[in-house]
């Protein structure tokens, strides 16, 4: 699940979303409040009526962002069990955590002593193994690395993963492996508690849901539990212990429950004594603020510039000729301006909800590897932007170039349902380009360049053909403008030892210089594509984009009327004038030429009407 749903209705608070429409994760009615109590920790609340009335609670926890840590209810080292009792509210105030929830199954055994049932450890002590039916845990190491285990005899500690164990919390039965939904046969509704993680094991998910409680939430079974997960981004996951015992609190900063535990003969609102619990460690919110950050020589990290984590910033912007690496999860939505020096992104997510602007002078650099996702990247004439962006729902969703700027180091890729712009009349030149058909790069009147080796001739012809029908494809709207005012214009393209160019051109133009010329006429017949059946390039004599060069692409040219009349951009010529006849192909007219050329193929003599 994305950090901030899709959908947003309406701010509640300074901080709070809430997102009403369709549910994400069942059919029918479905709301959600959307929350970030503390840096790197993402706090959904889901209600819904579908498959039942349900609340769930959603915490996501981003491993690498600075200040998470974990903690697991302590030993007792004692005889009697493994751990002292305690209700969830009472480890997260001793343990000084800022997310608090109930872990594994546990047994009480005399006193205030309690065994726990399944794999258990605190900062690399083990103290607890696993049992029968307890045969998986979740581990965090010392450095936040998250794996779920599985027991490898059914009894003792040998694990898979055989990982050191720092931090792990006993668990029951997978929910989710990989994805996929574990089924279990004879199954009831409960109130639930669950841990999991994302694909790439970066985000810890701790989920909720309420039950035994009509009226408010009736609970769910264990297949549907890793059905919700699964539903919210969830891949990996196991069952803890449930029932009475599903418990979720913050301290922001006194200690608060989030969910409606049942914990005391189902009474809404009790807490039960257990003797596992899960906590996380989180910095507070910042107070939101302007921030600018003035990099005047070298290269500064956001964390040493004072800002470990962007949440809830008014905007950003990079001054000073140095570079700024942001290189965490930030969740701020405000806007993020480069008005000198360079901004790096050093994270997928640094900017995924950042509206950005590189102005003229500054510079974009993607770091290696990352695959940048933002809401919209506009790139003004004279800046920069280096390394690897996607164009797309799951990138940046819609890039927008002035021409001008430089991208000759930066490899785009307009994906299906993407949309790439480029604005204004001048050059813009690319390092690599490669487009979905269903993709659409918007080029105006401006020329695109793309360096030798940086294209797919198969590729760009694709999104010239799958232009015309699925709306996406090489697109300009220049071209459709003067085609409408009955000046016949298309989208150009150009492949030799130069590379690629792109540019809206009149029929004839083989080299896009804005000339139909001697020149033109010359590369038409040398190409020798007329009537061959295709394939063929606009340079060939392909002026229609329907693949080949023939008679219609003749006439295209023909009645263009602008061999020989000077740059056409400029307003075209005023008059149109007959052009005679040569004895020769190349002694005369481009269109003249042709058509000597469409006579011996076709039996036919065409010449191009007077005026």
């Amino acid at each position: 699940m994305r950090r901030i749903g899709v959908g947003l209705a309406c701010v509640l608070q300074a901080f709070v979303l809430v997102v009403c429409g369709p549910a994400a994760a069942v059919d029918g009615a479905e709301s959600r409040t959307v929350s970030q109590p503390f840096i790197g920790v993402t706090h959904t609340r889901i209600d819904t009526t579908v498959p039942r009335k349900l609340v769930m609670n959603l915490v996501e926890i981003d491993l690498t962002v600075p200040g998470i840590g974990f903690a697991v209810t302590p030993s007792n080292g004692s005889t009697a069990g493994e751990t002292v009792g305690r209700t969830t509210r009472q480890f997260l105030t001793e343990q000084a955590v800022q997310v608090a929830v109930n872990g594994g199954f546990s047994a009480w055994v005399s006193g205030s002593n309690y065994a726990v049932e399944g794999l258990a450890a605190r900062q690399g002590v083990v103290y607890s193994e696993f049992q029968e039916f307890r045969t998986f845990a979740l581990n965090v190491s010392q450095d936040n690395v998250a794996t779920i285990l599985r027991s490898v005899s059914g009894t003792g500690t040998a694990r898979s993963p055989d990982v050191p164990l720092y931090n792990t919390l006993a668990g029951e039965a997978r929910l989710l492996r990989d994805g996929t939904i574990i089924q279990y046969a004879n199954e009831s509704l409960q109130p639930r508690t669950a841990v999991g993680l994302s694909a790439d094991a970066t985000r810890l998910y701790l989920m909720t849901i309420d039950g035994r409680n009509t009226g408010h939430s009736l609970g769910v079974t264990r297949p549907e539990l890793a059905d919700l997960m699964r539903l919210n981004g969830v891949y990996n996951a196991i069952n803890l212990d449930g029932g009475g015992s599903t418990t979720l609190l913050f301290a922001d900063p006194a200690p608060r429950l989030v969910n409606v535990p049942v914990g005391v003969g189902d009474v809404p609102g009790t807490e039960r004594i257990v003797g596992s619990n899960f906590g996380v460690y989180a910095l507070p919110m910042p107070a939101p603020a302007a921030v600018a950050i003035d990099v005047t020589t070298g290269t500064r990290t956001q964390a040493a510039s004072g800002h470990p984590f962007f949440a809830y910033a008014l905007s950003l912007t990079k001054t000073g000729p140095g570079v700024l690496v942001l290189d965490a999860g930030n969740t701020f939505t405000a806007r993020t301006e480069v008005r000198g020096g360079t901004l790096q992104l050093a994270k997928a997510g640094a900017l995924q909800f950042s509206p950005t602007t590189v102005q003229g002078g500054a510079a974009l650099d993607v770091a290696a590897g990352v695959a940048p996702r933002m809401p919209s990247l506009l790139l003004a004439a004279g800046s920069t932007l280096s390394g690897s962006v996607t164009v797309g729902p799951a990138g940046v969703a819609v890039l927008d170039v002035e021409a001008g700027a430089d991208l000759s180091s930066a490899a785009v890729t307009v994906a299906a349902s993407g949309t790439a712009v480029v604005r204004g009349g001048g050059t813009l030149r690319l390092g690599h380009l490669a487009i979905d058909p269903a993709g659409r790069l918007e080029i105006g009147s401006a020329r695109v360049e793309v360096a030798p080796g940086g294209f797919d001739a198969a590729g760009v012809r694709a999104a010239f053909m799958g232009g015309g029908s699925s709306g996406g494809g090489i697109t300009s709207a220049s071209a459709e403008a003067a085609r409408a005012s009955g000046r016949p214009r298309a989208i150009g393209w150009r492949v030799n030892d130069a590379g690629l160019a792109l540019r809206v051109a009149a029929p004839g133009d083989t080299d896009l210089d804005g000339l139909v010329d001697i020149i033109d006429a010359a590369a038409l017949l040398a190409g020798g594509r007329f009537d061959a059946g295709g394939p063929a390039s606009w340079g060939d004599g392909d002026f229609n984009a329907d693949g080949g060069f023939d008679i219609l692409d003749v006439s295209d040219l023909v009645a263009a009327e602008l061999f020989d009349r000077g740059a056409y951009d400029a307003g075209g010529p005023a008059t149109a004038v007959a052009v005679p006849e040569p004895a020769l192909p190349l002694a005369g007219s481009a269109a003249a030429a042709v058509a000597c050329l469409a006579a011996a193929r076709i039996r036919r003599r065409i010449t191009p009407a007077a005026a």
